[in-house]
């Protein structure tokens, strides 16, 4: 019986720890490493829900200088360049810049 509470817990989508985003990729912004080594995203799109970010139309920031920042920033363009949808999952917190979240993931959503 423990195990199959655990397991549904698993399942249970937590949503409420951090901001999703789905959308085109509207902009990309990423500044020299003397300015700030961080890049910031928007969407062509509405978060379903805001942390940190509310009140910035860039919703988002990775560091750019790191190579899952780089990954990121190669997902984003690639997405925009060919109009997919992405989606972008936050971490709750806004330590790169302020009023935009922390990103922690994103991908290129395909048709099913």
């Amino acid at each position: 019986m423990k195990r199959l509470l655990v397991a549904a817990l698993f399942t249970i989508p937590f949503t409420g720890l951090a901001s999703e985003y789905r959308g085109t990729v509207k902009h990309v912004v990423c500044h020299v490493e003397t300015v700030s080594p961080v890049c910031q995203v928007m969407l062509n799109g509405t978060p379903n829900a805001e942390t940190c970010a509310k009140d910035s139309s860039w919703k988002y920031t990775f560091d750019g200088t790191t190579p899952a920042g780089k990954n990121i920033l190669s997902i984003l363009m690639a997405a925009q360049m060919s109009g997919k949808t992405v989606s972008i999952r936050g971490l709750d917190k806004c330590t790169l810049a302020t009023g935009s979240e922390d990103l922690r993931h994103v991908y290129i959503e395909t048709p099913m």
